[in-house]
């Protein structure tokens, strides 16, 4: 009897074997056009790239403040991507788990868990409230150090969350994106006043991509525009039906949008999807042109 009991587990033994060996030869045949590695990377620090140069960039909008930008040659940068609170401390925020999409570089502005899931994605590179610069390829990312909107609601709160003594959650780093020949500014949360020693950067800034309304007011929104300049702003950090829930407190962006609409029609652009595509002989005009993905997101 034990000796057939023992020949089972030997029997039974083997074929976990073969399973696992067949399983890891199925999964090394596919290894050349499955796998997410930094070969990629290798060749693109090879060959270089300017990212000046004006080209094609793609922007898809992944809701809240999470957007993917791949550049003329191909490379990825994923800001901000969101999670709900571990911690209890705040109610649920989101419906879905951020997806885990392969990108090139996982970038974070400040350390909020509705901008700071890095983990989520499968990133070849990960730079979590980066101060200073970056250059890979045809892509140079520069972070600028400030300070997060402060709470002044109450004397403790100012304490905590306002400079110079706030705690490092409330500190925010701006991330300038340029390649294609565009520079792409992260806001994150930012103060509506940053320190004036960052004015130099964000004065050359093209694409403006700001928290409207729940971060910021229409007010300080708009006095950062006419400060500023930029050839475009794109609104995020807002209510999302199918994304984002009632008790995560977010405002619509609708209402800035449609006072923008109506002082500006034809600089309005209503987009019909999560995907929209940039170059610089497109941002020429008067006045900023305001790109609104609404509640269109992507899924994937």
């Amino acid at each position: 009897m034990r000796l057939i009991t023992f020949s089972l587990f030997v029997l039974l033994g083997l074929l976990v074997l073969d399973f696992g060996a067949r399983a890891q030869e199925s999964e090394n045949s596919a290894a050349p056009s499955t796998a997410w590695n930094d070969n990629s990377l290798i060749t693109v620090q090879k060959g270089g790239g300017d990212p000046t140069r004006a080209g094609d960039v793609k922007i898809e909008f992944y809701g809240h403040d999470a957007f993917k930008i791949t550049s003329p040659k191909g490379l990825t940068v994923l800001t901000d991507p969101w999670r709900n609170d571990s911690t209890g401390v705040y109610p649920k925020w989101f419906l879905n788990e951020f997806p885990a999409l392969r990108v090139d570089i996982v970038l974070s502005t400040h350390a909020h868990f509705d901008h700071d899931a890095v983990e989520r994605p499968n990133g070849l590179v990960v730079l979590e409230r980066l101060v200073g610069q970056f250059k890979l390829g045809d892509i140079e990312i520069t972070g600028l150090a400030d300070k997060h909107q402060c709470d002044s609601s109450s004397a403790d709160a100012q304490a905590k969350t306002c400079p110079p003594n706030n705690v490092i959650g409330f500190d925010n780093a701006i991330q300038i994106i340029e390649t294609g020949g565009l520079r792409i500014a992260i806001w994150g949360d930012n103060r509506a006043v940053p320190d004036s020693s960052l004015d130099h950067y964000l004065k050359s800034v093209d694409v403006l991509i700001l928290p409207v309304e729940t971060v910021l007011t229409r007010a300080e929104v708009d006095a950062i525009l006419r400060k500023y300049n930029p050839k475009a702003v794109i609104p995020d950090h807002y209510f999302l039906n199918g994304l984002t829930t009632d008790t995560s407190g977010l405002e619509s962006a609708d209402g800035w949008v449609n006072d923008q609409e109506k002082a500006h029609p034809a600089d309005v652009l209503r987009l019909d999807g999560a995907e929209l595509a940039l170059n610089p002989a497109a941002l020429k005009g008067p006045h900023p042109r305001v790109y609104y993905f609404g509640n269109h997101f992507e899924k994937k």
